[in-house]
């Protein structure tokens, strides 16, 4: 949260500054002055990336801080709480927490001292600069000769022309929950006791107790109508078939608002990198099916059309219009073991390294959303929301580690290594992000497959 404010404020002068000095650069020369005015506006835009690095600057180090003494006390309280609850797990990962926190502020200082992030701010003044005239280039390519009146609505509604870069998107987290006494049973039965009875799941670990290795352990939060819920509360509760006056009743959210939050502030912080902004709204979401609890990745696209998510599929016109209206599942998790988050994108894409197989086709599914489960700790964690975005928007897995697309899990790992992550830890810190060539990527893949009606609306 303490970044996002660091965030706002070069939002603001990125939307309110950069891009109008930038425009003055571009304008036609006075050759009687010998391209005075240009040069004029080009000090100018030096005069303002150094301002704004030395406020970035100052802010970063402040949040730094703060990030640092949270997780310090994030660390210690799983870890008092990991002693008195015999959950030697929740101890490992409060340790995770401190050791990495501490870690993550002095190697975000070596950059700043070297004056990394100085070159940083100039370096994504001009990415942002050459993301917005490729999106120029794309569109007027497009719809240029075919709807000249619609592009200048798209122009104006993407701040090409008026300020403030970016395809604006209102999305959607649905944290889902599911309820011990709902029932669409003919008997009444809870339909959490059935899936527990009929299916094998594991009450117990899906609450969060008896938690499997810390490394793939879930962080659930437990509600119950009536105070505290034990992990006897959940023996009895499935004793009694989930009914009785002996059970206590309880909602089970796949992760707290918080944490949910802390990754949607981490996808509203890197979206702009590639040319998008994020304006998000949480939903608390019912499941009404047990596979919509631990996910089969390789049965996602096939659940996105049943309630409660309710998408579409192609080529129903209404697939196009979700395109505009992404949504992020906020799960309790996935049934292959290990795995951090999946999505589902429309329409096929080309990416920008060979995979595994060393296939660069990406081919879509014909429905947009995506998944992500909770992990700590947030410090390696909180990319997974814009992660699975930036999929539903047609990018591909990557090398490096400190690049959002970059993964190091199963049959898709990449390598730890890239020239480029070396590059990103040299002008941004540890903080991960995107790079040109994905921002490129990205808009390649929304004139191709957006409709007109929506790069024609600002929704905020």
């Amino acid at each position: 949260m303490s970044h996002t404010v660091c965030h706002d404020v070069g939002s603001w002068v990125e939307s309110s500054v950069q891009q109008q000095v930038e425009q003055c650069i571009e304008q036609d020369c006075d050759w009687w002055c010998a391209c005075c005015n240009k040069w004029l506006c080009g000090l100018v835009w030096v005069v303002v990336n150094v301002v704004t690095w030395v406020v970035q600057t100052v802010c970063e180090v402040v949040a730094d801080i703060f990030d640092l003494i949270v997780n310090v006390l994030r660390g210690v309280w799983d870890i008092v709480a990991g002693i008195f609850t015999g959950d030697w797990s929740r101890i490992v990962a409060g340790f995770g927490e401190i050791v990495g926190g501490a870690l993550a502020f002095v190697l975000d200082l070596i950059p700043i001292v070297t004056l990394g992030t100085l070159v940083g701010v100039f370096n994504n003044s001009i990415d942002a600069w050459r993301l917005r005239n490729y999106a120029r280039q794309l569109l007027q390519t497009k719809y240029g000769s075919s709807d000249p009146e619609g592009l200048k609505k798209m122009l104006d509604a993407l701040g090409i022309t008026s300020g403030g870069f970016g395809l604006r998107l209102k999305c959607k987290a649905l944290r889902a929950f599911v309820r011990s006494d709902f029932s669409s049973q003919p008997d009444g039965t809870p339909d959490l006791f059935v899936w527990v009875r009929d299916n094998h799941l594991d009450l117990k670990s899906l609450a969060g107790f008896n938690p499997p290795a810390w490394w793939d352990r879930p962080w659930p939060e437990l509600v119950g109508d009536s105070g505290d819920v034990s992990d006897t509360d959940i023996d009895t509760y499935v004793l009694n078939g989930g009914r009785g006056d002996k059970v206590k009743h309880f909602s089970l959210f796949g992760m707290s608002k918080g944490d949910l939050q802390t990754r949607l502030d981490t996808a509203s912080q890197h979206a702009p990198e590639i040319g998008l902004m994020l304006n998000w709204s949480i939903e608390d979401t019912r499941l009404g099916s047990d596979d919509e609890v631990l996910i089969n990745r390789t049965g996602f696209p096939s659940i996105l059309p049943e309630p409660p998510f309710s998408r579409h599929n192609s080529p129903d016109p209404a697939a196009t219009t979700e395109l505009c209206q992404p949504i992020v599942i906020g799960a309790f998790g996935f049934a292959e073991s290990g795995a951090m988050g999946i999505s589902a994108h429309l329409a096929g894409s080309t990416c920008l390294e060979a995979g595994p197989n060393g296939s660069t086709r990406f081919p879509g599914e014909g429905v947009t959303g995506s998944a992500i489960r909770n992990r700590k700790p947030d410090l390696f964690f909180k990319y997974t929301a814009i992660h699975e975005m930036g999929h539903t928007f047609g990018l591909c897995h990557v090398d490096g580690v400190l690049r959002i697309m970059w993964t190091g899990a199963g049959d898709q790992k990449k390598s730890f290594w890239s020239w480029s992550a070396l590059w990103q830890y040299y002008t941004d810190g540890v903080e991960a992000g995107f790079t040109f060539d994905e921002g490129k990527k990205t808009w390649d893949y929304i004139v191709a497959n957006f409709a007109p009606e929506c790069l024609e609306m600002r929704q905020f």
